[in-house]
């Protein structure tokens, strides 16, 4: 992941939409307040799932280096660390770890979901695999993963088609005490979320900028799903914040 002070440099967020009550209509990232409004601006209950990606206008999750890094900017950045800052738990698959060469989140457990067992080419040191990581995996994968990633916890949920099953995941995590989560990749682990209707919310920075034709789209999926907008923000770049409630999970936000 890139250093925040080699992105483009976004300073002030202006409040475009918003269905909750006595919201800052901008924010001066330069601010002392702003990790304070930027808390409430994205604050959730203690029971809720939310993916959080940046896309460009044509749907790639990926910018001319092949990563998410090069079409982010600095204001994406701080929603990022404070989406992530106010969550138990991150979430990802290891394609995730391997390809954006994962460091610390900054904020909840990482919790990495594998079925090979695979985790080179992370950035995470010992120390911080053995307090700030889970990973979850199938029983035959576990000799790997300690290869690979040592001294992270492992943990087996359970199964379907000798493959973790994702479904199970948010009762499996919540009875670990990780309450919010916020599910950060990769596509095919957010696709398996969405169609298992574990997300109660999308947080989707959207880029100004056009994706090369072969990178890849943003997740879908095949289950009918309503959203409802529930913040739109935007920054003086032309970059735009979203957060998209499922229609079943507005009563659980404060109004």
């Amino acid at each position: 992941m890139a250093a925040i002070d080699s992105l483009p440099s976004a300073t002030q967020l202006t409040l475009l939409h918003s269905r909750s009550r006595d919201v800052a209509p901008t924010i001066d990232l330069g601010n002392d307040a702003a990790k304070a409004e930027l808390d409430h601006w994205y604050t959730t209950p203690a029971s809720w799932w939310r993916m959080n990606m940046i896309g460009s206008l044509n749907g790639k999750v990926a910018g001319p280096d092949g990563t998410s890094d090069s079409l982010s900017n600095r204001a994406d950045r701080a929603i990022l660390q404070r989406i992530r800052a106010m969550s138990d738990a991150v979430l990802v698959g290891a394609e995730t770890v391997r390809n954006e060469q994962h460091a610390p989140t900054g904020g909840g457990t990482l919790v990495i979901v594998t079925g090979s067992g695979n985790l080179s080419g992370h950035r995470l040191p010992r120390e911080e695999a053995e307090m700030n990581c889970l990973v979850l995996c199938p029983p035959a994968a576990r000799a790997r993963v300690e290869e690979t990633l040592a001294g992270a916890p492992v943990l087996h949920p359970p199964l379907k088609d000798d493959a973790v099953d994702v479904s199970a995941l948010r009762s499996v995590l919540a009875n670990e005490g990780y309450g919010r989560v916020v599910v950060e990749g990769g596509h095919r682990l957010i696709t398996q979320c969405l169609d298992a209707e574990l997300l109660d919310e999308v947080c989707l920075t959207e880029a100004p900028v056009f994706g090369a034709p072969d990178a890849t789209d943003l997740p879908g999926s095949r289950r009918e799903q309503h959203w409802q907008r529930y913040l739109l923000a935007a920054d003086e770049l032309g970059y735009l914040y979203h957060r998209l409630v499922r229609e079943e999970c507005l009563l659980h936000l404060s109004a």
